[in-house]
């Protein structure tokens, strides 16, 4: 429901984030007179302490809330996430180089260095994907050089949040569980791409041909942490849902004791047939998907053995190019599982795990249908 008075205090704290950039931005001219960068020192003061408290009062709805909550956002993160909105509001460009951003919200050159941190990598900003790197730039270690905008999930929640369509009654948003398979299986989607920006970075072609060891593992870290963040939504969406057994794809996952790498493995095959229509996927880039650094990836290499818990369920299908090197073969998901996962077998529920495995194996050692009919009559 929409309120005026919401919408003036989330204003006011806009329009102070844009004086402190513009006073900050006169404080940077070196020609400036001691008495009038004195006279500026103190607004800057008193704004930064008036926006600290109004940020304390102001009760933030939705997505901005939550990661206010999860990441412990300050004043000066509001700052820098008020000037990169500013940017992409009235410029074509909406990135900025982090010395601007910096500049934007310090007044003077140590300020601004001792403030590099709030555009690194395992930043809240960064790690809650409030802020991102340009696309191009993903491997930029400058700071100062690199280029930032506010993301996509940013721009919607203060959109949200300034035009009302956050529900204020907290009695009509607790229920935030899953209606039915198709929302679960669509945040597994989610989440599985979270995994996937996470292995084009930490696998990116640039990082195989460096010449140093250990830097694959930070490239990853605010993804991974985001990744942490979106399990536990899922977990938490799950508890507050009715009668999980009418779930086909977690009843699925937990009768197999899948592992999160597992799920994930599975969400990929499983939504690349159903968008592309392509059934199979290179063995060593689910491998990729599922790997936080180098050392998981030697690590992870038996997730697809033939002993391995996918393979030998025969949820997963591996065909190798060469006889047992799993790495070069293509993978896909068998016929069985995609209709579980889809729901097709529901009416099975009553089937506990080794009658369905038993069911599977003896169809798939079936030889003709002569077979099946004279075992029909032993039984």
């Amino acid at each position: 429901m929409k309120t005026p008075r919401r919408g003036n205090a989330l204003r006011k704290l806009l329009t102070l984030c844009d004086d402190l950039r513009l006073i900050n931005g006169r404080m940077a001219d070196p020609a400036l007179r001691r008495d009038t960068r004195s006279k500026l020192g103190r607004q800057v003061r008193a704004k930064t302490d008036q926006l600290a408290t109004d940020l304390a009062a102001y009760r933030f709805k939705g997505p901005l809330a939550q990661a206010i909550r999860e990441f412990k956002l300050e004043r000066v993160h509001f700052q820098v996430l008020a000037t990169l909105l500013q940017r992409h509001l009235r410029s074509d460009s909406p990135a900025m180089e982090g010395r601007n951003v910096l500049a934007a919200i310090t007044g003077d050159s140590f300020e601004m260095l001792s403030r590099m941190d709030l555009l690194r990598e395992d930043s809240p900003l960064r790690s809650s994907g409030l802020v991102v790197v340009e696309d191009d730039e993903d491997c930029a270690d400058d700071i100062l050089e690199a280029r930032f905008r506010i993301s996509e999930d940013a721009l919607c929640a203060f959109r949200e949040e300034i035009e009302g369509l956050v529900v204020e009654d907290k009695r009509q948003s607790k229920k935030t569980g899953y209606a039915n398979n198709r929302e679960y299986l669509l945040d597994l989607r989610i989440l599985h791409n979270l995994y996937k920006h996470r292995s084009e970075r930490i696998f990116h072609q640039d990082r195989w041909d460096r010449v140093h060891a250990g830097s694959e593992r930070v490239a990853g870290n605010n993804l991974s942490k985001r990744i942490e963040a979106y399990w536990r939504k899922i977990t938490n969406r799950l508890r507050a849902s009715d009668d999980l057994n009418l779930f086909p794809a977690l009843r699925f996952f937990r009768e197999h004791n899948l592992m999160e790498q597992e799920v994930v493995m599975v969400v990929h095959l499983l939504f690349k047939e159903l968008y592309e229509g392509s059934a199979y996927a290179d063995a060593v880039d689910l491998l990729h998907l599922v790997s936080a650094s180098e050392e998981d990836l030697l690590r992870n290499r038996g997730l697809l053995r033939p002993n391995g818990n996918l393979t030998q369920l025969e949820i997963l299908k591996l065909e190798p190019m060469l006889e047992g090197r799993e790495l070069t073969g293509e993978v896909h998901l068998t016929d069985w599982a995609v209709n579980y996962l889809f729901g097709a077998s529901t009416g099975e529920q009553s089937i506990d795990r080794d009658e369905q495995l038993d069911w599977h194996f003896y169809l798939k050692n079936l030889e003709d249908t002569q077979s099946f009919y004279r075992d029909l009559e032993t039984n």
